[in-house]
């Protein structure tokens, strides 16, 4: 429903400009998303590593 309204009030005109920055908004989002996942990967390896040493 509301990606429906969304759409008619772009077309309706002046929606580009808003659009454009919601995407660009919704770009930076997915990569934030993408950094936080890279850096619990990247702890979790980490205590990994030490458990396995602290086990041997």
């Amino acid at each position: 429903m509301a990606s429906r309204y969304l759409k008619r009030w772009c077309l309706a005109g002046g929606g580009a400009h808003t659009a454009w920055i919601a995407a660009g908004f919704l770009i930076e989002c997915v990569q934030e998303v993408d950094q936080v996942h890279q850096f619990l990967t990247d702890i979790r390896s980490d205590a990994g590593a030490r458990c396995g040493a602290a086990a041997a």
